[in-house]
């Protein structure tokens, strides 16, 4: 399983929030929080994989270990100052 979110800004701004994070912690689901067209937080979702043990994926690294799941916020604003803009 790749970590589409790890090189997203967003990505990178969460993951530092989150850590300490382990090997195997992966990104994994990230959406705009708010109604309409107000964006100012982000929800990004973690959590710690290990490899399948049975299945089409055995030996994939593919399933959340429970209870590994984390949760960060990150805002516009911060977003935009790491991209280098405007606060």
């Amino acid at each position: 399983m790749e970590d589409l979110f790890k090189e997203t800004t967003y990505g990178k701004l969460a993951l530092e929030k989150l850590q300490p994070t382990g090997e195997n912690f992966m990104l994994y689901e990230a959406g705009w929080l708010g109604k309409g067209v107000e964006r100012d937080v982000m929800e990004v979702k973690g959590a710690t994989f290990r490899a399948a043990k049975s299945g089409p994926r055995k030996g994939q690294i593919c399933v959340i270990v429970p209870g590994s799941q984390r949760t960060a916020y990150v805002t516009s604003q911060e977003i935009r100052a790491a991209k280098g803009g405007a606060a």
